[in-house]
């Protein structure tokens, strides 16, 4: 029998692989549905069948989902760091305007 803690490894690979191919054609949105129905695709096949490489194909699914809200998050984080450092050259520079020096 096979071990259920070990994740099929080869074929999450290829997922992976075929998830950032799909990601190329669609929006950050499109793509965070896309995983959820994969996701929600799976569940249901675990439920129906009790196949336990189901419920290791949600958790796969369900991990890229939390990873591209954490990027995501990281990305919003990245741009307000980016727009207070503008803000504050911006005031730098009027500053530096009126100094005849």
């Amino acid at each position: 029998m096979k071990d259920p803690m070990t994740p099929p490894v080869p074929r999450m690979a290829e997922e992976l692989e075929y998830l950032e191919t799909v990601r190329a054609y669609m929006s950050n949105e499109e793509y965070h549905q896309y995983l959820e129905k994969r996701a929600l695709e799976a569940l249901v096949r675990y439920r129906k069948h009790h196949d336990i490489e189901a419920l290791e194909e949600m958790q796969f699914f369900m991990h890229r989902i939390t990873h591209n809200i954490i990027e995501g998050v990281k990305k919003t984080e990245e741009h307000k760091a980016h727009e207070e450092q503008i803000r504050r050259l911006n005031i730098m520079s009027s500053m530096h305007e009126g100094y005849d020096g």
